[in-house]
């Protein structure tokens, strides 16, 4: 029984062991440590009464499902220090659907103020590889960072490009359900087209 040996538990845990009638044989029996702990976890009052809920068995191989499924989030305001206004306050909701949630990537980037200044060090640090070694391209980048007028055109550029992005990706997963004009809809794999009634 070496695999008996391996999982004793530490002593500082309760341990409760007991030693079934079964026949001649003496063995003791180890029960598993089984915790039930009460409280509202979510965060946010889910409108169940306590003697309506029901008990959720968490282990190592179900939690991820589970903090998934209960929707954690949390509205944060705090100071922004990015304005550079002493007074001025942030507000964003973060959301929690997997432990890497917590991580500290990933909560700026569910911050659009941060999730800005994370791009822009990520193209800086593209600008230190390959493109930044030719001589060309950077005199041309300082040329535009030293014109306020060129730095504001880019800038203007980088805008649009940026919403045009988000209307592309906005429109692609939004479905077309309306059906094509003049009320046809076509089906595919099939050439027919139906008419609405």
């Amino acid at each position: 029984m070496a695999g008996k040996d391996s999982s004793v538990a530490p002593k500082e845990r309760i341990n409760i062991r007991y030693v079934p009638a079964t026949g001649d044989q003496q063995e003791e029996v180890e029960l598993p440590l089984r915790l039930v702990m009460l409280g509202d976890y979510l965060g946010h009052d889910d409108g169940t009464a306590l003697e309506e809920r029901e008990m959720l068995s968490v282990d190592k191989n179900s939690f991820a499902s589970v903090m998934k499924e209960a929707g954690l989030k949390r509205d944060m305001e705090v100071k922004d220090t990015l304005s550079g206004d002493e007074d001025a306050r942030l507000r964003t909701t973060l959301e929690f659907k997997s432990l890497a949630d917590f991580s500290p990537d990933a909560v700026v980037r569910q911050v659009p103020e941060l999730q800005k200044l994370i791009e822009l060090r990520e193209a800086l640090v593209a600008l230190k590889g390959p493109l930044g070694n030719m001589p060309a391209f950077r005199q041309r980048l300082e040329q535009i960072l030293e014109d306020e007028d060129a730095r504001q055109k880019l800038m203007e550029e980088l805008q649009s490009i940026e919403a045009r992005e988000a209307q592309e990706l906005a429109s692609a997963q939004k479905p077309d359900l309306a059906g094509k004009p003049g009320g046809e809809i076509a089906v595919k794999g099939d050439d027919t087209k139906g008419k609405k009634d």
